[in-house]
């Protein structure tokens, strides 16, 4: 029965039967919508407290695009709810086809790999379309880390989407989310008393007519860029939740005093430094304290975004290489994972290079992800299908591969930040050439 209901990891033989990412959509069932559907994602919406203001969106009829950030799982009940009784077809991540593949394509879900350029985004997206369907995007493909919109992982492709399809853009952002369920919170909501969520058409279809590629990304991201710890703070919005920054040390992984790297660790409302000894307690209103000295960072938001401009220097300087022991599961399809051995992972300037040796018969897998080709990373933090560890997410057209380093200190999320500045600095670079010829 697990097998058809839920995520499951085995032994074993490789599988060679990849999940067909080709196949066309299934539009979602009205009927079945009205009868449970539209009842259910309501009631979700209503137990979240979540109040959704609309600009621009009298009038707007399917089909259009929906472009959304991306702060938990509950993003997609408050976007679905609000839609009503328009729906949408909408990419989701193979991962959460495990088990239940059925279901998710009857939901009008696509499957599709992380950050893999593929042109059948932009099929599936053109036959909704054409079907009169809504096209849902979380062009993040992935839960904010750390409540701060991760714009690097927006690509200028998007708003090329936007131009070629000609139909109207409208833009989904929320606001609490992260803070109602953070992504280093062990799936832990925290139900703030307060949700609210913003519909916008951003661009109606002869707007987009008139628009650049440049300035329809530009009001995509100015849209949907949001700080929840801020966005928290403001309207202060309590979590009186004793162990409210139980995790926070997984995306504060550097300590500002000390700047040392690996050593943080949190219990209750406190995060603190293993190596110099310093806490921080974070309040009810998502304002971080120190105990002693001075409080470095407000907002853990501000204390993420100085990491990463720490990662960029690192990258940039030439500094950056990691390498460690580590051990594979992969997910060719949606029978779940495959446990595929112990290997070696090296990130550096040129991407990602796994080697490993099978358990089932001792041959040897290698996978290579092109940094030019990456412009984000996929991280979990205590993977509850990988004995709890963190892990990082790596994709081709036609596996997925995760990835655990053992026998070593490490941050995923500094793997995350120097994925995207790698990237930056690679076609950076590239750009130069080109005009230098």
């Amino acid at each position: 029965m697990r097998r058809w209901i839920g995520r499951y990891q085995r032994v074993g033989a490789p599988a060679t039967k990849r999940m067909d990412l080709h196949k066309p959509f299934i539009r979602q069932n009205k009927i079945v919508l009205a009868v449970a559907g539209w009842n259910y994602l309501q009631l979700r919406k209503w137990m979240a407290r979540s109040h959704v203001t609309k600009v621009r969106m009298d009038g707007i009829k399917p089909p259009y695009i929906i472009i959304c950030n991306h702060n938990a799982f509950i993003d997609f009940y408050v976007m679905a709810a609000s839609l009503k009784p328009h729906t949408g077809i909408y990419p989701a991540a193979v991962d959460d086809f495990i088990g239940r593949e059925l279901f998710l394509r009857c939901t009008g879900c696509v499957p599709k790999r992380r950050y893999t350029s593929d042109l059948n985004t932009v099929i599936q997206c053109k036959k909704a379309l054409e079907a009169g369907e809504n096209f849902g995007i979380y062009p993040e493909a992935r839960y904010s880390k750390c409540g701060v919109t991760e714009l690097d992982a927006l690509t200028d492709s998007l708003g090329q989407l936007v131009k070629m399809m000609g139909v109207p853009c409208v833009t989904y952002k929320n606001m609490g989310h992260h803070i109602y369920d953070p992504f280093w919170g062990n799936h832990i909501p925290r139900f703030p008393k307060k949700l609210e969520a913003v519909f916008t058409q951003l661009f109606t279809a002869e707007e987009i007519k008139d628009a650049s590629v440049d300035e329809i990304n530009a009001k995509i991201r100015e849209a949907i860029y949001h700080d929840d710890w801020r966005w928290q703070s403001e309207n202060r919005v309590e979590v009186k939740r004793k162990n409210r920054a139980e995790g926070l040390h997984k995306p504060l992984y550097m300590c500002p005093a000390c700047k040392t790297e690996y050593k943080m660790d949190s219990k209750g409302a406190d995060i603190f430094c293993k190596a110099c000894g310093k806490k921080w307690t974070l309040n009810y209103y998502g304002e971080l304290e120190a105990e002693k000295g001075e409080t470095e960072f407000k907002f853990p938001s501000d204390w993420y975004l100085w990491e990463k401009q720490e990662v960029e220097k690192e990258v940039n300087e030439g500094r950056y290489y990691f390498e460690s022991d580590c051990h594979v599961n992969d997910l060719p399809n949606r029978w779940g994972f495959i446990t595929i051995g112990k290997g070696r992972m090296v990130h550096d300037m040129t991407g990602f290079h796994v080697d490993v040796v099978r358990d089932y018969d001792g041959e040897k897998m290698h996978m290579d992800v092109d940094s030019s080709m990456q412009n984000s990373l996929h991280v979990e933090y205590r993977f509850r299908f990988g004995q709890k560890q963190d892990c990082v997410d790596l994709n081709t057209m036609k596996d997925t591969w995760y990835v655990f380093p053992d026998n070593c200190e490490f941050s995923v999320t500094k793997m995350a930040f120097a994925t995207e500045a790698i990237y930056k600095k690679v076609w950076k670079e590239k750009n130069i050439q080109k005009k230098n010829k």
